[in-house]
């Protein structure tokens, strides 16, 4: 077949860097790729717009999964390349909807607001018992405001922005390129697109100014906020290290978390290194003498973890 192709397809334009088709050619294939290729085994499309693409896997029709890339991600051009959440998502069987940017622009184009709301239109979403929107940083903004396009739909939102609206929030340092994007376009504030949402859950770390600030705004019957003390803005990564990351997007996402039993299961955050330096981030120059008592008391936890551990091998 490459002898078909045009030599400049073949040689790139810069010797020392590949091109996207040489990429394919020598880097393995990623799993969801495998799925999707036509010789796989899976049902579902790839399609690629301007700034995005929608990476779609067919499974269960009782439940589709829209997740929305963070900036992490932006810059990674690898093949292996996933949409945020994928093999949590392919694990359980759910179908899955992930939405890959290329750009930190917060969603903020034409293109995929009118993807999400042609996607409606055409009666896409319907065709599932519930439909989940989940992310987290700028993903979590894409959740919350695009599951206005699904009334009834879940939210699962980790440190997210509410908006980047200067005007709305003034007090918002971070992200200059999301700052200065088109925020008279729709969908541009999720305080205002979660009204039409079903259950939605925000974590978020109350010790950690702005993404607080944010959350703040998130109000009203349907709306659970969920403390990660001390995690700044990494309230995932703090739930994975404990193991109830996935325990707590499955019970999320069949609407059955509660604040109860949630905050039974971070009791176990006490013994994080990551929660201690937490503590000492926020309290160690105004309260020394309470981040002395923390770090005692995580000292005494974590020798009785391992007492503990060591009894039982």
């Amino acid at each position: 077949m490459a002898d078909d192709l045009p030599q400049e397809q073949l040689k790139p334009e810069h010797p020392d860097r590949k091109t996207g088709y040489e990429r394919i050619l020598t880097d393995p294939a990623p799993p969801w790729f495998v799925e999707l290729y036509p010789g796989g085994d899976g049902t579902g499309f790839l399609q690629k717009l301007e700034r995005h693409a929608m990476v779609y896997h067919q499974r269960d029709l009782a439940r589709l999964v829209v997740s929305f890339d963070n900036i992490a991600n932006v810059n990674d051009l690898s093949f292996a390349r996933e949409p945020w959440g994928w093999k949590f998502f392919r694990d359980e069987g759910w179908s899955h909807l992930g939405v890959v940017a290329r750009t930190k622009a917060w969603y903020r184009d034409p293109e995929i607001i009118s993807y999400f709301q042609d996607k409606a239109r055409e009666g896409f979403f319907e065709r599932f018992d519930q439909v989940v929107f989940a992310g987290a940083s700028m993903g979590g903004f894409g959740a919350l405001v695009f599951s206005s396009v699904v009334p009834g739909s879940t939210v699962i939102a980790f440190n997210p922005q509410t908006t980047l609206d200067e005007r709305i929030v003034p007090w918002e340092t971070r992200y200059r390129f999301g700052r200065v994007q088109d925020w008279d376009l729709s969908l541009g504030d999720a305080a205002e697109a979660i009204r039409s949402a079903g259950h939605v859950y925000v974590f978020y770390d109350p010790f950690f100014d702005l993404d607080r600030l944010h959350a703040s705004r998130l109000q009203g019957p349907n709306v659970l906020l969920l403390k990660t003390w001390f995690s700044n803005h990494f309230a995932a990564p703090m739930l994975r290290k404990l193991n109830l990351l996935k325990p707590v997007m499955q019970e999320a996402m069949a609407g059955t978390l509660n604040s109860t039993e949630y905050y039974e299961a971070m009791r176990k955050r006490r013994g994080l290194p990551l929660y201690m330096r937490g503590i000492e981030a926020v309290g160690g120059e105004r309260h020394p003498k309470l981040v002395n008592a923390a770090r005692h008391r995580f000292r005494t936890l974590r020798r009785q973890s391992a007492a503990m551990a060591a009894g039982t091998t």
